[in-house]
């Protein structure tokens, strides 16, 4: 069963509207009037590091709450390499997703299960799993009292 889904793109000049077609997300509006050349050159490989980002975010989530897992926080990052391919052009070589979640003692054993299963990546990472090397350091810490 293959679902679809959109989003639109309206540019004028520097400007840049990223209509994500939904309630949650709205219009992205992306504005390089006032970035520097490098800065807007990182604007989709940011846009693509975040989407590899939540996704595998909102996957532990679930993982955890379908295991009646309650946590404090999930904090990450994701660091996106580049490089060139053998014709010299730009490509995306890898990405690394580091979390980190801030639960109870009591919890130490789903987080544990929950960290294998989270081992094969979320719907966007593991479709890049072909591409290039994703990799994830997911860690546990113990929950501010």
């Amino acid at each position: 069963m293959s679902h679809e889904l959109s989003v639109s793109l309206t540019r004028q000049g520097s400007k840049v509207d990223l209509d994500m077609e939904s309630g949650v997300l709205g219009v992205l509006t992306i504005d390089g009037s006032t970035a520097s050349p490098d800065e807007k050159a990182g604007t989709a490989k940011k846009l693509l590091a975040a989407s590899a980002l939540y996704c595998y975010c909102a996957a532990l989530d679930k993982a955890l709450d379908t295991r009646n897992a309650k946590y404090e926080i999930i904090e990450g990052k994701a660091t996106l390499q580049t490089g060139t391919d053998d014709m010299g052009r730009g490509r995306v070589t890898g990405i690394a997703i580091d979390v980190t979640v801030r639960m109870d003692e009591e919890y130490e054993f789903i987080f544990d299960r929950v960290e294998k299963v989270m081992r094969q990546g979320c719907l966007v990472t593991a479709s890049l799993h072909q591409a290039f090397p994703v990799t994830y350091n997911l860690k546990l810490a113990e929950a501010d009292d």
